[in-house]
């Protein structure tokens, strides 16, 4: 191949396949799960906190099956919203969608208030940013044309 052949080759139009909506949906969630897990990993790195949490202390204070069992449930409906994006009819799965980004949205604003922490900031901006798109897919998921 020559010089011509590669930058004919370069220059081509590239295939945009269509992605369906539930798809890149789901996509989006679980982009929001792997920003808690670099979230969480991260946080581990602050001064002190192995020690609270080896003195039996977690995100909502002493370390009880209550606190871990909300905690489990905080972050595992991401990645359940993964399944449901997939799973639900188109007109559940939309609301679904738009309702749980919107809650988490507000949540994550109420964990700015608590947190001075730049990386926290910047994933929770990264982390608004997907739930948005979340929210604006949703509310423009295609209609059966009749």
């Amino acid at each position: 191949m020559n010089d011509k052949d590669n930058l004919k080759s370069t220059s081509a139009k590239l295939t945009d396949n269509h992605i369906d909506v539930r798809i890149k949906i789901a996509g989006l969630w679980a982009s929001v799960v792997l920003l808690y897990i670099y979230g969480d990993f991260f946080g581990l790195f602050r001064t002190g906190k192995i020690d609270r949490i080896i003195e039996g202390f977690g995100p909502f204070g002493a370390v009880t099956q209550e606190s871990l069992l909300a905690v489990s449930i905080i972050v595992s409906l991401p990645c359940i919203m993964v399944a449901l994006t997939l799973l639900l009819k188109p007109s559940i799965s939309r609301w679904i969608n738009i309702v749980t980004s919107s809650a988490f949205i507000i949540f994550l604003f109420a964990t700015f208030l608590i947190s001075s922490w730049y990386f926290y900031f910047y994933l929770g901006f990264i982390e608004i940013m997907l739930k948005l798109a979340i929210i604006w897919l949703a509310w423009r998921w295609p209609h059966e044309e009749h």
